[in-house]
């Protein structure tokens, strides 16, 4: 079904200067801000960072390039609380009420979290240099920040991935999703993402509505195909590439790059791509919570991740998360894992917030479909 125009995000251009064809960034200088924060973030000795963008791995290069930009030392230590998005927002939602925090910095795609908890003056206002150089792109990009109490860091989109190795799976090829609903040699090979459980794949479930997709209709056409309901992208490439569910609608292709890059072989059986409908996009909000045991080293983290030096860990370990950072230019080798955001469609949202309010209507109905 053709989607509503109005739905579109109405400046594609941005996407245009994140393309890569732009040259490198040179090393980021200290900001005065930078500067004020170091030495008190030093002081409190490490940061805890709750959500489900960064994976053990990525933790650990993050800490070591804060140590190395900033000058913090051996003892200082940044550490991770990694969860899902439905996860960090309920366990974040309830240490605000008890007014006690295990966490400094939580980062999730959830707008409405972040807008409720703001209202409720449930963080830090943000000392940054740096989000100047970011905030023209989120913002063209139809991105959700208020600063200085949370902005948009990096933002992402689901794919289709799929494994070609897989018995059955010769010549598959997707590039709609009418290439999975209505292909009945997949019966028994896809996986259904649990809607009730991400507010990402709810996010992107109502994108796709308010872009005029009949979602309705694609949850009959996937129940037909006998689905495995799963929740969490490393688990479900697992599958993949298993050969147990070889497709999977929404997952990332960064989770493939991360398996190939420990077994090369998979090259030859993973495969991902783009929907011609459009591509739901959305971005991870971040904040310092009021209260955090260590609110300096909190912020300097955020800081950290606008610069040109998180921003290529994050590409690095995580792949399929983009920077709205001026001029960022990925490394090389990644490009065949990255969108070229000029050759898709993009879905965006007429009011971000108001979109979660039609949550629990949506999931109810996809319950009454893949819960019978």
């Amino acid at each position: 079904m053709k989607p509503s125009p109005k739905s579109w995000i109405p400046s594609i251009p941005i996407f245009l200067l994140l393309a890569f064809v732009l040259p490198a960034l040179a090393a980021t200088e200290i900001t005065p801000q930078e500067k004020k924060l170091i030495p008190l973030a030093k002081k409190e000795g490490g940061a805890v960072y709750m959500g489900g963008t960064f994976k053990d791995e990525a933790i650990r290069r993050l800490d070591a390039g804060m140590k190395k930009h900033y000058g913090l030392g051996d003892a200082f230590k940044l550490s991770s609380i990694f969860k899902g998005t439905g996860p960090t927002v309920s366990q974040a939602r309830q240490e605000i009420r008890a007014g006690k925090f295990s966490f400094d910095v939580v980062a999730v795609a959830s707008p409405g979290f972040y807008a409720g908890a703001a209202d409720q003056g449930a963080f830090l206002p943000l000392e940054s240099g740096h989000w100047k150089d970011h905030e023209e792109r989120a913002k063209k990009a139809g991105q959700f920040f208020r600063y200085p109490y949370f902005v948009a860091t990096l933002f992402y989109t689901f794919q289709p991935v799929w494994n070609v190795a897989c018995p059955g799976m010769e010549g598959v090829n997707i590039t709609s999703y009418s290439d999975i609903l209505d292909n009945p040699k997949l019966k028994g090979k896809v996986m259904a993402s649990d809607v009730t459980k991400s507010e990402s794949y709810s996010l992107t479930t109502i994108g796709l509505t308010e872009a005029g997709y009949d979602m309705k209709e694609m949850w009959r056409k996937l129940k037909a195909l006998d689905p495995v309901v799963a929740f969490r992208t490393e688990d479900k490439m697992q599958r993949i590439i298993n050969c147990e569910q070889p497709v999977d609608l929404w997952n990332l292709p960064g989770r493939a790059y991360q398996n190939i890059r420990e077994k090369p072989e998979l090259a030859k059986a993973l495969r991902w791509g783009t929907y011609k409908e459009g591509q739901v996009v959305f971005a991870h909000q971040i904040a310092v919570m009021k209260g955090a045991p260590h609110p300096n080293a909190g912020k300097l983290f955020v800081e950290f991740l606008l610069t040109k030096e998180g921003a290529d860990i994050v590409h690095e370990e995580e792949v399929t998360y983009y920077t709205f950072l001026k001029g960022y230019k990925p490394p090389e080798h990644l490009k065949q894992y990255l969108i070229d955001f000029d050759k898709v469609k993009i879905i965006g949202f007429k009011d971000w917030v108001e979109s979660y309010k039609k949550f629990k209507t949506m999931q109810e109905e996809w319950m009454k479909v893949f819960m019978r």
